[in-house]
């Protein structure tokens, strides 16, 4: 199955149900902001958008993780979004980056 690029080391397709699946490479130690604590972030992506959001197993000493979104179109554009967001936002840590105080 073909993959095209889609920006940020994330890669979407189609499947043959009409169903799209995009792949994002998150980075090993911000994966704990899209997880969440006990699963509750991913949970509520999962829940919002009805996507199926897969977290991949590391390889051995890999770098980042890979996460895969199946769904509609629309589904999967804003799991997409809102994971991508809690990336952007993680400190390595993977909690969320809350400014100097």
């Amino acid at each position: 199955m073909p993959q095209q690029p889609a920006g940020n080391g994330a890669a979407g397709s189609m499947d043959g149900m009409g169903q799209t699946v995009q792949q994002i490479y998150v980075p090993g130690d911000r994966i704990g902001a899209v997880i969440g604590r006990r699963g509750e972030t991913i949970n509520e992506i999962r829940r919002v958008t009805s996507a199926r959001v897969d977290i991949q197993d590391s390889a051995p000493g890999a770098q980042e993780r890979l996460v895969v979104i199946t769904g509609a179109y629309e589904q999967v554009r804003t799991a997409y979004g809102m994971i991508k967001d809690k990336v952007d936002t993680a400190r390595p840590s993977g909690r969320p980056n809350m400014g100097h105080m």
